[in-house]
């Protein structure tokens, strides 16, 4: 079954909505309001008593987020541009990292920004690409006709 290239419109949409997620998580939102360092810390602990997830720290669970958090933008970026620029899209995600970190840094005094966080967010957008690289891919392949052999 070959599936409809989604309409440029609609990747657009979702990924200004998206974007405002960013926006809302990344500057509005305080961890520490929500308590989740105590309660996260608390969660592994227990795990951590039953034999699971031995040596997990916050930081890690952190830098999964972190990573996790910006695959969306690696995947919509190639399907927003025309001809899909994988490269380029990875670029714009890894940009907006750093803006980010460096508004953090700069302008938020109750944000901490970190190379890491620009690190593990570039990881998540080229997971993000290339997950888009392999579904659209496989898409235009299964698509395709196998090239007919006549009988010579």
């Amino acid at each position: 079954m070959k599936w409809p290239a989604p309409s440029r419109r609609w990747v657009g949409f979702l990924l200004l909505a998206y974007l405002l997620v960013v926006v809302i998580v990344v500057f509005t939102i305080r961890i520490g309001d929500f308590r989740l360092p105590e309660l996260l810390s608390g969660v592994l602990h227990t795990l951590q008593q039953h034999g699971l997830g031995a040596g997990v720290r916050f930081g890690h669970v952190e830098a999964a987020a972190n990573v996790l958090f910006f695959v969306p933008l690696g995947a919509l970026f190639p399907l927003w541009f025309r001809n899909r620029r994988w490269l380029t899209s990875w670029l714009v995600c890894v940009g907006i990292s750093l803006i980010v970190e460096v508004i953090q840094s700069v302008f938020l005094s109750n944000r901490v920004g970190s190379m890491r966080d620009v690190v593990c967010n570039g990881l998540g957008a080229a997971l993000g690409v290339v997950l888009t690289w392999i579904l659209t891919e496989s898409r235009v392949c299964i698509g395709r006709k196998p090239p007919v052999h006549y009988p010579g």
